[in-house]
């Protein structure tokens, strides 16, 4: 099965290294992070947010660097067609949707696993104009180790999740 190799953001290095994670090289527009299970890749070259993913049969596998990052929970897609963009993730990476959720509101997700990753995508709310990468979450060994190597003006203190799980 295919796994999600590279995430692709645009931006500045700078606030990455900032909170921690451990960087790889840098040449050109492009500086590398690991996120444990994924590599990051930051393109100064593109506007900050999502860009793109990099699928592989390989999985990626680096350091957890300072922030001890064990690497990625989810990456969310957003569309406006949760059935036709999950048929294209199961054809791209073999991973089949495994659930469909109703978040309320008009939102719905539908959630594949591709490798160590969950792959959450959303239908519903704002229309977007193509499907797209809209975030990505990571698991680390202490949250309150890495608010308190931030610092409260990037980092509130964590708080109890809202939905159960």
């Amino acid at each position: 099965m295919t796994s999600i190799a590279a995430l692709v953001v645009g931006g500045s290095p700078d606030p990455w290294e900032s909170l921690g994670f451990a960087k790889l090289s840098s040449e050109g527009s492009r500086t590398l992070f690991s996120l444990s299970d994924v590599q990051l890749i930051v393109d100064s070259s593109h506007q900050p947010g999502m860009v793109d993913w990099v699928l592989a049969d390989e999985p990626f596998a680096g350091p957890s660097g300072p922030i001890g990052c064990l690497g990625v929970d989810h990456v969310v897609w957003r569309t406006n067609d949760l059935d036709a963009t999950c048929d294209d993730i199961t054809r791209l990476t073999g991973a089949p949707r495994k659930r469909v959720r109703d978040a309320g509101n008009g939102v719905t997700q539908g959630f594949h696993r591709a490798g160590s990753v969950i792959i959450e995508v959303v239908a519903g709310g704002a229309p977007v104009e193509v499907p797209a990468l809209w975030g990505f979450v990571v698991n680390v060994a202490d949250l309150n180790a890495v608010c308190n190597h931030v610092g409260p003006d990037v980092m509130g203190q964590p708080k109890n999740a809202v939905q159960q799980g």
